[in-house]
């Protein structure tokens, strides 16, 4: 008896309808932050945070008993109830749908690029993928699904260890020491801004081997930036016949060819030409051509420690070349190459430019090292927090794995490549974007719509489909929905579908219906209910 009453009172609170409002006021109030969050951080990290947790999970899973028991505590059935138990049971069915849509469905993204074949759906969780080329094996780690920074102290074997993981997370520039010393060696690395009335740009530039994130040549716009060692600002100061440089490498020094009295001869087609004897063999050199030397087999020596650099082929177009404190360009207006060291901001003579040294290092290295930083999003796309980062610690050293950068890795003699990517999967059948049409508001480059026309390999042969808003293609369980789109710096249009399956939508469309004639029957059922409670005067004067 005791039992019973204590079941009763669960039964009674659970399916109140206090307890009802209350957690519907709760889903409400949810639903609005991620509203906010989807609106201001993104659609997956308002999932991260609000939609895929436990603890919506959990609230969505009270309101399914709330349902139940409210059904419960109404019985034995009554006739003008049929309506109030179609409605609950509606709601259960479509719970349930819900339930096995979120178990057993499909929900992701195909990209398609112009003319190429596409199959890989991508999925919403994050993996590590471990590339083991030699066994031809591939392990993958699945991440959590977390919004947050998480440490995962997670071990594959005795030299891979997975460490902290962020799921969403910008790049903070940083000078680090070198693993390893480089004596005798140009290794420096320096960070410059050049600007002018319409752009401001900070780089930086290096030579030290252990920057990989870093380069020693960029191009901005017309104008290509060459970061060379400290050892050959002497020789641009310096003015010859010839405007070439010899680069001795292992000697770290530089010199002209009349410093060593190097005669240059001109082939018959007019290319200049010039041999040197090394301490090993003879390097024929053609500057105008290539700045590798060749051996007596008229084969590049790519590991010669000697180069040469022709100046004459860097007047024509913009050239800046960088030497950490110093620089060097040739003016064109002058007819001269001019040398200058970057104690102040320096005027350069292409499109009002001006450039600044803002930091210069000899051993130090610069590094990009991944920090959390939740997401920013403005008009739909995200502006900030857009990479996913995994440190991972590999025979003591640590390193970051990036989703726009993987890491590979020699471990033990095996190369091993570590890259972090969404857990996808493969369709059937293939995709090829033969054409892509937007439209645009009349006056504005604003899409107003976007469609797109593929072929579909399948094993009864290809077929062609159009694919626009309201009109999904619908294949092998598959539901394909025009999503979005983009462009590359080629004006090449791609078309972003989205991948649904959905295995609880005939049971959500049952519970649907049900709902309907539910509402109808409870409403006409109560009609009826209060008319014979309350019969018309007419009858009371006929009484």
């Amino acid at each position: 008896m005791k039992k019973f009453l204590q079941y009763h009172n669960i039964e009674k609170n659970i399916g109140s309808l206090k307890f009802a409002v209350v957690l519907l006021l709760i889903f409400a109030f949810l639903m609005i932050i991620g509203t906010f969050f989807e609106s201001y951080y993104g659609t997956d990290y308002a999932n991260r945070t609000i939609y895929k947790t436990w603890f919506f999970m959990l609230l969505q899973f009270c309101m399914f008993l709330s349902i139940i028991f409210a059904a419960f505590r109404r019985l034995p059935p009554k006739k003008r109830l049929y309506g109030f138990y179609s409605i609950h049971l509606g709601l259960i069915i479509i719970g349930a749908g819900s339930f096995i849509t979120w178990h057993a469905g499909v929900d992701g993204s195909l990209f398609l690029p112009p003319n190429s074949p596409s199959r890989e759906v991508i999925l919403t969780d994050d993996v590590l993928k471990i590339h083991f080329p030699r066994e031809g094996k591939v392990v993958d780690f699945k991440l959590p699904y977390t919004a947050f920074e998480k440490d995962l102290n997670i071990a594959y074997n005795s030299e891979i260890k997975l460490l902290n993981y962020l799921p969403f997370s910008d790049l903070k520039f940083n000078w680090v020491k070198a693993k390893t010393d480089h004596p005798n060696t140009d290794v420096h690395s320096s960070k410059y801004l050049i600007s002018n009335a319409m752009v401001t740009q900070e780089f930086t530039l290096s030579l030290h081997p252990e920057a990989h994130d870093f380069k020693s040549s960029i191009t901005l716009g017309p104008l290509s930036l060459h970061y060379l060692p400290q050892t050959l600002s002497k020789c641009f100061q310096q003015t010859s016949k010839a405007h070439l440089i010899l680069w001795d490498k292992e000697e770290n020094s530089c010199f002209s060819p009349s410093e060593r009295n190097i005669q240059i001869v001109k082939t018959k087609s007019g290319k200049r030409f010039f041999a040197l004897q090394t301490k090993d063999q003879t390097l024929s050199f053609f500057p105008d051509l290539s700045p590798w030397p060749l051996d007596e087999n008229m084969e590049i020596v790519k590991d010669a420690t000697i180069r040469v650099f022709s100046k004459k082929l860097f007047q024509e177009k913009p050239h800046l070349f960088l030497f950490g404190k110093s620089l060097s360009y040739y003016d064109k207006e002058e007819e001269k190459w001019k040398f200058s060291n970057i104690n102040s901001p320096i005027e350069l003579p292409w499109m009002g430019l001006e450039v600044q040294l803002l930091e210069h290092k000899e051993n130090l290295v610069p590094q990009n090292i991944p920090i959390y930083k939740k997401p920013i999003q403005v008009n739909n796309q995200l502006v900030s927090g857009t990479q996913r980062a995994l440190q991972i610690k590999v025979q003591d050293e640590t390193f970051w794995v990036t989703n726009e950068k993987p890491v590979e890795l020699l471990i033990n003699g095996q190369r091993t490549a570590f890259q972090l990517a969404k857990e996808s999967l493969t369709l059937p059948f293939e995709f090829v974007l033969t054409k892509f049409k937007m439209e645009t508001d009349p006056g504005t480059n604003n899409p107003a719509s976007y469609e797109s026309f593929v072929k579909l390999f399948t094993s009864t042969g290809p077929e062609n489909h159009h694919i626009y808003m309201n009109n999904p293609l619908k294949r092998s369980g598959f539901t394909f929905y025009q999503a979005s789109y983009s462009q590359d710096n080629q004006g090449n249009y791609s078309s972003t579908l989205s991948v649904n399956v959905d295995p609880g939508r005939p049971i959500k469309y049952l519970g649907c219906l049900l709902l309907v004639f539910g509402s109808i029957a409870h409403y006409l059922l109560n009609k009826r209910s209060k008319k014979l409670k309350n019969p018309h005067p007419i009858f009371e004067v006929l009484k």
